[in-house]
């Protein structure tokens, strides 16, 4: 978040745009297909709700960015993320919630462990069904994080850590980023690049949608 005061004078930074009012509130948002770091490609959308602490907050809740890997169609979508996570050398972790929409704090926790897990996110249906009685899940919220060792059980079920959170204060995201902390990456992993057909080292892979972004 940054403050611009116009009442300093002089003219604005080229970044900002052009602003011709105030008080003036203005979102920045990064477009996804650039390289990991740049930020010259972007959206810009001004507020234009309540300036009321609630409202403001509903808009950037709303826009938040978010890097959660989504199981709707189970097994398959199950597949997919775990081939991910292994591809890219990540630990995974699934946040089991019935919530409809995906909650700030996911998003937060999404964001803040980009590239040091991958985080996937699952919803109670008849089609995840198997993959909440394979782990146990009873009661929702649930989170729970796939211990490294069993990458090398082949043959066994997974073994998984079940985060001890029982209602809604323990998923704050203060608490949820301790118990990940323990679990994730220090350091982040950068994409891999794909091979050419002549053995050389293309670009790197361009991001997919904003539901499976790594």
């Amino acid at each position: 978040m940054a403050y611009w005061d116009s009442s300093q004078g002089g003219q604005s930074p080229p970044l900002l745009g052009e602003i011709k009012g105030t008080p003036t509130i203005r979102l920045y948002k990064p477009k996804k297909k650039q390289q990991p770091g740049s930020h010259k490609k972007k959206t810009v959308t001004d507020y234009q709700f309540e300036r009321k602490a609630k409202d403001m907050k509903s808009f950037v809740d709303k826009e938040m960015p978010v890097f959660l890997e989504y199981v709707t169609h189970g097994q398959t979508d199950l597949d997919k993320f775990e081939e991910k996570a292994q591809k890219n050398g990540l630990p995974r972790a699934m946040l089991f919630t019935s919530k409809p929409n995906t909650s700030p704090v996911a998003k937060f926790i999404s964001t803040e462990f980009r590239r040091k897990m991958l985080i996937a996110e699952i919803k109670p249906s008849k089609k995840n069904k198997a993959i909440m009685d394979k782990y146990e899940i009873t009661d929702f919220p649930a989170l729970i994080v796939i211990h490294p060792d069993s990458e090398e059980n082949e043959g066994k079920d997974a073994v998984f850590i079940r985060y001890e959170g029982t209602e809604s204060k323990d998923y704050s995201k203060h608490r949820l980023i301790t118990f990940l902390e323990k679990h994730a990456l220090k350091e982040i992993v950068m994409p891999k690049k794909k091979e050419t057909a002549a053995g050389g080292e293309d670009e790197a892979e361009k991001p997919d949608s904003a539901k499976t972004e790594f």
